[in-house]
């Protein structure tokens, strides 16, 4: 009798987001390129959504929020960038009135007004997909779940970055939907979206959870959150094969950038430096090979936002038209990520 072959399990597949503020507009126009390359190579009638598509999806400030649309609340990413850009613009509104602490330029308030708008308008709870689907207005305002908890065995599995304050040489806190550690199992989906976006020259810091732990974003050292989210991959997911899709928010030379504070500036020359520090580790950790043998892929607009801001909203324009041409100048590797991301999907998914 023949023994019985045992078929490996297809791959894992993870998708990091970096931070980067309005920029990250630029990676869900990256991610939606791909997601419409998939649908036409598998001949589906419908776009895929991440939520179906990765076994989990983690970022860093912005692309900690843009994790959570993606992620916890299942989103696609037409309506990803319809919210991303709502939220983007109602938080990077100066508020003299607020009071707010020293640093912070922007109102925290609005930032978290919106985000609980953008859960009213696409919560993924069934009763309100269906009462959205007779009356899009009247479900969107009879919505329940506005203060809905982040964490949820039943979603994709979502984990975004953010750091104690108390300790910025700590390496970050993993705020994760799956298997949440009882102090920060009562978070609202809102207050761990504040967490990872509280970046300090922008936002106030807020405090969560049981012990009321005051967290900032992650943004000094982890703006680029792919090494420590593969390392989280590989815990969830021991002995399986892994695919790493890390898209950026075009942080390059941003000497250009005229601004009055020159800490902003500096800040963000930190922030691409250790995004591409993590990009040159994993490049050597993964090599370049062809295909399906290929692990790693790195995609991220390198020219044309180097004047663009993190808090920049009237350059939306600029960072869709630059992401465009990003895509002529590497149509060969999106293709071909696609074509591995579509490859055990079922056709209809």
């Amino acid at each position: 009798m023949a023994s019985k072959v045992e078929v490996a399990p297809p791959p894992i597949k993870i998708l990091t987001l970096d931070g980067g503020g309005v920029r990250g507009l630029s990676s869900l126009l990256i991610l939606e390129k791909v997601m419409e390359i998939m649908k036409s190579c598998n001949g589906v009638s419908t776009v895929y959504k991440p939520c179906d598509v990765f076994d989990l999806i983690g970022g860093s400030g912005t692309g900690g929020i843009i994790a959570i649309l993606l992620g916890r609340l299942r989103m696609s990413v037409d309506d990803s960038i319809t919210a991303y850009k709502e939220i983007m613009t109602e938080a990077f509104v100066e508020n003299l009135w607020e009071k707010k602490q020293p640093l912070s330029k922007f109102s925290a308030k609005n930032l978290q007004k919106q985000i609980q708008e953008t859960i009213r308008q696409y919560c993924p709870e069934s009763e309100c997909v269906q009462r959205r689907k007779s009356n899009n207005d009247e479900g969107v305002q009879q919505c329940s779940h506005v203060n809905a908890l982040y964490s949820d065995e039943s979603s994709t599995k979502t984990v975004v970055l953010a750091m104690t304050k108390v300790n910025l040489d700590t390496v970050p806190t993993f705020l994760a939907t799956h298997h949440t550690a009882k102090a920060f199992s009562k978070c609202k989906i809102w207050e761990v979206a504040r967490a990872t976006s509280a970046a300090v020259e922008f936002f106030d810091s807020i405090k969560i959870g049981r012990d009321e732990i005051e967290f900032i974003d992650a943004g000094f050292g982890y703006s680029n959150p792919c090494e420590v989210l593969i390392e989280q991959a590989t815990s969830i997911f021991p002995n399986r094969e892994i695919r790493i899709t890390s898209i950026g928010t075009g942080l390059g030379d941003v000497i250009q950038i005229q601004d009055t504070k020159k800490s902003v500036i500096e800040a963000l020359r930190k922030m691409a430096a250790s995004s591409k520090a993590v990009d040159l580790r994993l490049r050597s950790k993964y090599p370049n090979t062809r295909g399906q043998d290929r692990q790693y892929y790195r995609l991220n607009v390198a020219n044309g936002l180097e004047d663009t801001t993190i808090s920049d909203c009237g350059k939306t324009s600029n960072i869709s038209a630059h992401t465009m041409n990003y895509f002529s100048e590497k149509k060969l590797i999106v293709n071909e990520l696609a074509d591995m991301l579509g490859k055990d999907l079922k056709i209809g998914s």
